[in-house]
């Protein structure tokens, strides 16, 4: 009972979290900050960091040009409400899976055909994030990625990844 009641939250969260940041207008450092907490508790639906709210939570840290900035508020106009919609769907397709694991009815190969559109869900999540780490790649300066490193040192979330990962080459994460 714990899962399901977890999974309405989640999705209560993201809703309300979605109508203010699928607008027009540009976000604040603590718009952006607002997005990082609502996200993070989505995050567990793919693989992929979320890095948009990061970078513009931090865009004085990182010295962002206004122009960079546009183009991050461009991506966010228009895939914030897939990504954040695509997931729900994981995270609403993982609690179905895990609730039906637990009944004797559900065959194995009903539990495979499931895992199956998680993982292609997950991969459309993938390619849209890809997309916002393509755009930041292609438009940081070498300052502003090692900036970037000083911001992700100081998010707990994130900071724990970089560690992970050991060194970072050339001060571009890969």
């Amino acid at each position: 009972m714990k899962v399901p009641g977890l999974f309405i939250a989640l999705i209560f969260v993201a809703f309300a979290a979605h109508a203010k940041h699928d607008s027009d207008h540009p976000l604040s450092p603590d718009d952006w900050e607002m997005v990082m907490e609502k996200v993070v508790l989505l995050e567990g639906s793919g693989l992929m960091p979320t890095l948009l709210p990061v970078i513009m939570g931090n865009r004085d840290t990182l010295q962002l040009t206004e122009d960079q900035i546009s183009a991050f508020n461009t991506w966010r106009k228009k895939n914030y409400t897939h990504v954040i919609n695509l997931m729900n769907e994981i995270l609403e397709k993982k609690v179905r899976f895990r609730i039906e694991a637990l009944s004797p009815a559900t065959t194995g190969d009903h539990l495979v055909e499931l895992q199956l559109e998680i993982q292609e869900m997950q991969r459309k999540l993938m390619k849209l994030k890809l997309s916002c780490r393509k755009l930041v790649v292609t438009t940081f300066t070498e300052e502003q990625w090692e900036n970037f490193s000083f911001v992700v040192s100081d998010n707990p979330r994130l900071a724990s990844l970089l560690s992970q990962a050991g060194t970072l080459e050339s001060g571009h994460l890969h």
